[in-house]
């Protein structure tokens, strides 16, 4: 039995926001929390991994420590994708410096900036396997960390149509955020929009997905969840799901966000805000 007056010895931190990674977000009652799940849902290309890269930077500068598993994507990527946010310098001429080897200016923005993130680039489907690599990165720093972010899910299931098995990783997951008292973002693919121009009201590129065009449904864990829609470097986001906030599962209400070349994420200005 739990009395909920002797709440606060039990709780601990579970349940306090993070430093909100994007005032858009914020002003919307969008919240990232420790010891819950969130998700980040969208087609291929809609900026998934970079809105959440953009995130990992900002968390970063605030003292969060950050375990990454990015098995969507290579680490010269990731690499070159950090560079650009950090400095921003455009894409090409930062695979030129990379490629030349005159990387000590980024070197030195990631030391400054990306102090106690750590990345693996593989997946697995035996979630004991992510476990393992959690507590070893507890047992380097000391602790757990305060984000854990998976990228992409289906890399960490036996098939991309296992769809029960996604619902049980994502199920663990929670489990496991409120254990270590993390933040867990899991990034996940979204369907595709009908491409037959003659389709019964098709959306548009730029429209994130409803919450039913989310492949498997798997969204009974997560406690926020956010998909994500772009065109050229234009994007929208629409929170689908808020369990202590404003939701719209239709995902008409949107928050527009501009990556530029660099890959940087930047948000509309607004006078006052």
């Amino acid at each position: 039995m739990y009395s909920p007056r002797r709440f606060r010895k039990r709780v601990g931190n579970i349940g306090r926001k993070l430093p909100d990674p994007l005032k858009s977000l914020a002003r919307e009652g969008i919240h990232f929390r420790r010891g819950a799940v969130s998700m980040i849902a969208g087609t291929p290309g809609s900026f998934k991994s970079v809105l959440a890269l953009n995130m990992v930077v900002k968390w970063a500068d605030e003292g969060l420590k950050i375990f990454y598993f990015s098995a969507d994507a290579d680490e010269f990527t990731v690499i070159r994708r950090f560079a650009g946010i950090l400095t921003n310098d455009d894409p090409q001429h930062v695979e030129s410096q990379m490629v030349n080897h005159r990387t000590s200016d980024y070197e030195a923005q990631f030391s400054l900036h990306l102090q106690g993130v750590e990345f693996e680039y593989e997946g697995f489907d035996e979630f004991e396997t992510l476990v393992k690599r959690v507590k070893g990165f507890e047992a380097i720093y000391g602790q757990y960390p305060d984000v854990l972010v998976i990228d992409n899910l289906i890399d960490f299931v036996s098939s991309p149509m296992a769809w029960d098995e996604m619902q049980m990783i994502i199920k663990a997951l929670d489990a496991l955020s409120k254990e270590i008292k993390a933040h867990i973002m899991i990034l996940h693919h979204a369907k595709l929009p009908d491409a037959n121009p003659n389709a019964r009201n098709p959306r548009p590129l730029d429209q994130p997905p409803a919450d039913y065009e989310i492949q498997g449904r798997v969204t009974q864990f997560p406690r926020l969840v956010l998909t994500m829609a772009a065109e050229s470097l234009h994007a929208n986001l629409a929170c689908v799901k808020n369990t202590n906030g404003p939701q719209y599962r239709d995902a008409r209400h949107t928050i527009p966000i501009t990556i530029l070349p660099s890959m940087r994420v930047i948000e509309p200005y607004r006078p006052g805000r």
